[in-house]
């Protein structure tokens, strides 16, 4: 398979604090990669650095083998890596197809905008329904539906998602990777996603990455991982994740 994302030996620090110890992962074309950890792992740090919100102190990150370790976070946007990020951040006030315009800002030449809303509507059809409401007023799943469709107008090559199901019912965290699925099948887009639901993601996923204090603990299929006793122990036998980080055998 083609490596569309490969990230080596990175190191991300917050002043005097080291967030990520080496870390290194890799996501292949049309490929669905999920990353696991307790809270505090570094989970939404290595997507932030991935996505050029914050600078690798040290390490390469190459998409297509071009490095875009330290680029700016537009730079990154713009080569096709797109951060769907943590708490979705739609503007409130802006209607939904104006969230949808903004996702596109770059692209106001591009015959194919239209096309792709097209597109965002019929994976989202709740969001046609509301195409003329402010993003504020929408529910917590329907906002996140906006986000992803807002971050698909980007055009990504790679779309990086911080925590989908966060504050989501069950029925919208189902809604919400059945559409991340479809992304990956319709449109060939890669995905990486940091999820606290460790049971949706390893259903969801190919490939799957387990971080601890910001170090890579394990790294497996996730078929792999869903039959790892100690995998099963920490983020499966219950119906929640641990709330700090753990050792992995």
């Amino acid at each position: 398979m083609t490596t569309l994302l490969s990230v080596r030996d990175v190191e991300t620090w917050y002043g005097p604090v080291r967030a990520l110890h080496g870390v290194g992962l890799e996501v292949h074309a049309g490929q669905i990669v999920t990353v696991l950890g307790a809270n505090g792992a570094g989970k939404t740090t290595l997507l932030n650095t991935i996505a050029g919100v914050v600078s690798p102190h040290k390490g390469s990150i190459r998409l297509d083998g071009e490095e875009i370790g330290g680029l700016d976070a537009d730079a990154v946007c713009r080569s096709g890596v797109v951060l769907v990020p943590e708490g979705r951040q739609v503007f409130p006030f802006l209607s939904v197809s104006e969230n949808l315009a903004m996702g596109a800002f770059a692209r106001r030449s591009d015959p194919a905008v239209r096309r792709d809303v097209d597109q965002i509507y019929e994976w989202f059809p709740r969001l046609q329904e509301r195409h003329r409401q402010p993003a504020g007023q929408l529910s917590g799943g329907e906002q996140q539906m906006l986000a992803i469709g807002r971050a698909y107008m980007a055009k990504p090559r790679l779309l990086l998602l911080d925590e989908p199901s966060l504050g989501l019912s069950p029925l919208f965290t189902k809604e919400v990777f059945a559409i991340v699925r479809r992304i990956r099948e319709q449109a060939g887009i890669a995905v990486l996603v940091v999820e606290q639901n460790a049971s949706i993601a390893l259903n969801t996923a190919d490939h799957g990455y387990v971080l601890e204090l910001g170090r890579v603990a394990a790294s497996a299929s996730c078929e792999a991982l869903r039959q790892r006793a100690d995998i099963k122990d920490f983020y499966l036998g219950a119906s929640s994740p641990p709330t700090s980080p753990r050792r992995l055998a």
